[in-house]
């Protein structure tokens, strides 16, 4: 390289002080927006954040968004980790001096390097500034301060023309350097993309957004991957007993059913089903059937009969998953199911006398324990109303060991 492109790459004490100041200012950006993330993704209650201005002025909104996070980590520590490289790459020539013959080395062209960083991080924010106004519809001021900062720092360390020569020569050192320390660096890009892969699996950095994803497996899913066919779900001579009141054509029952089955291989527990059918035909403690219930009686019918098989849970999985569709098509569904049951006396239990006083044994336990709708979920004789995250309802079953234990 001639000593007028060196030149041109070294940094005029003006613009080195101008970029040093935006890293300042950035730095102080992000961990302001860092203390916004933590307060909306881990604190229940919190007092909001002074740039919550409004419904569309709203940082507290945007940073409990997943789109506050990129590959998990929260974009607020991805700034802080920009503007450190700048401010070690603003410094490096002194770095090299004092440590001579190291990786430092490779770091030729500090200037370069800094307006690609600029340039690429003000692409990023310029796709997360569209996210944010057409897709959130909510704007972080602070954000937005952070993209004007990463562009102005890339103009200030641009050597020349529109950014082609820098971009060239950062990823030609690039390149040279991941060629001299090549065993690093792939020790490096491995730790790194597994510590990526991990961040965005567990999702750490967001409790609330990991309890939203973990709802989503069940609120999604297609079947019971979980299911079980015989009567017995979980562990009979169990010290936590969990009794699920429950209609079949209740959406939130079914989450709470696969919750249930996936807790059930989990924990020491027994849970028990205990049918609350929406449905006046049966139930004459409700005022009216709900829409999409009508055939809740039939169900809770059919699923007793199977009990008498063996095979309740087997059966009430299929019913979980049958949209109410009438008598005659719901047994047809149960029999090329294969589960072993022999159709004719279960069509004969259901209408039993047997049959029909135990759904209504079951109602009446239901009414008892002045439960009106469905799902109701008690655990060792505490009840909760509503369906809840699978982590919660893991915490309340350990709860109840340790009560349990301690007797």
């Amino acid at each position: 390289m001639n000593q007028e492109n060196k030149m041109e790459l070294k940094f005029p004490k003006i613009r080195f002080f101008i970029i040093l100041f935006l890293v300042l200012i950035g730095i102080g950006l992000c961990i302001e927006l860092s203390i916004i993330f933590y307060k909306a993704n881990f604190l229940d209650v919190h007092v909001p954040s002074f740039c919550t201005i409004s419904e569309k002025i709203d940082c507290d909104g945007v940073a409990a968004t997943s789109y506050s996070l990129s590959l998990g980590v929260p974009n607020a520590l991805w700034g802080l980790f920009l503007y450190t490289v700048i401010l070690m790459l603003l410094f490096v020539d002194r770095i090299q001096n004092k440590f001579k013959n190291t990786i430092f080395d490779v770091f030729e062209n500090p200037r370069s390097y800094i307006a690609t960083l600029g340039l690429l991080s003000f692409a990023i924010s310029m796709v997360l500034a569209f996210i944010s106004i057409f897709k959130i519809n909510k704007i972080c001021i602070l954000c937005f301060c952070t993209y004007f900062v990463d562009l102005f720092i890339a103009l200030c360390a641009n050597t020349k023309g529109f950014f082609i020569n820098d971009i060239k020569t950062t990823v030609v050192d690039f390149i040279k350097g991941a060629k001299k320390y090549f065993i690093l660096f792939l020790v490096v890009l491995i730790a790194f993309v597994s510590g990526l892969y991990y961040l965005n699996d567990s999702l750490i950095f967001s409790p609330k957004l990991k309890k939203e994803k973990t709802m989503k497996e069940f609120f999604e899913a297609k079947n019971n991957k979980y299911a079980i066919k015989e009567n017995v779900l979980g562990n009979k001579n169990a010290d936590v007993v969990i009794n699920i009141y429950s209609d079949y054509n209740c959406p939130f029952c079914k989450v709470v059913n696969i919750m249930l089955h996936k807790a059930a291989r989990e924990k020491n527990i027994l849970v028990n089903e205990i049918n609350f059918p929406l449905d006046t035909s049966c139930n004459t403690k409700i005022s009216g059937t709900l829409g999409g219930h009508e055939n809740s009686c039939l169900y809770s019918r059919i699923a007793l009969a199977a009990k008498k098989q063996e095979k309740f849970w087997g059966v009430a999985n299929i019913l979980f998953y049958s949209d109410g569709i009438g008598e005659e098509e719901i047994l047809s569904k149960i029999e090329k199911a294969h589960l072993g049951l022999d159709m004719n006396k279960l069509k004969s239990d259901m209408n039993s006398p047997e049959v029909l006083e135990q759904l209504q044994n079951d109602i009446q336990k239901t009414v008892d324990k002045s439960i009106s709708g469905t799902p109701a979920i008690e655990i060792n004789d505490v009840l909760y109303m509503g369906s809840m995250p699978y982590e919660d309802l893991i915490e309340k079953i350990e709860l109840a060991h340790k009560r349990a234990n301690n007797k």
